[in-house]
């Protein structure tokens, strides 16, 4: 029995050696393999960095680009609503203006004492030149 254990044990040990060894190498291997995918997904995560922050300057380029050309509108529509208030004015002031003189026109017309008023004035040597 004795040299069964010690058959037994004198192939299991440098098979326990063996083994050991094989997995601390497979472990360092791993940990570089590790490692260097680490490097390379840096490198890569770096690159998308840098990639994202200029698509968001080209974005805020672009929105500020918008905003200005949003604000032009804006400014253009103030301006021909502005003229067309300022028309809207000047058209209301001649229609009052024309219904005014149309009224003072009419008056005269109708009285004949206030026409013959006017004409009188018209005789009148101070407005003859």
């Amino acid at each position: 029995m004795e040299s069964i254990v010690s058959i037994l044990i004198t192939s299991c040990i440098p098979a326990l050696i063996s083994g050991i060894v094989t997995y601390v190498i497979t472990c360092k291997k791993a940990k570089d393999e590790i490692m260097k995918l680490q490097e390379s997904n840096k490198h890569e995560i770096e690159k998308l960095m840098k990639q994202h922050e200029i698509d968001i300057e080209s974005l805020k380029e672009k929105h500020n680009f918008e905003i200005e050309k949003s604000n032009q509108d804006h400014k253009h529509k103030l301006e021909l609503l502005e003229i067309e208030h300022k028309n809207a004015l000047e058209s209301k002031e001649k229609e009052q203006s024309n219904a005014a003189m149309f009224g003072v026109i009419a008056d005269l017309l109708t009285d004949p004492k206030k026409l013959s008023g006017i004409m009188t004035l018209a005789d009148d040597p101070r407005f003859k030149k």
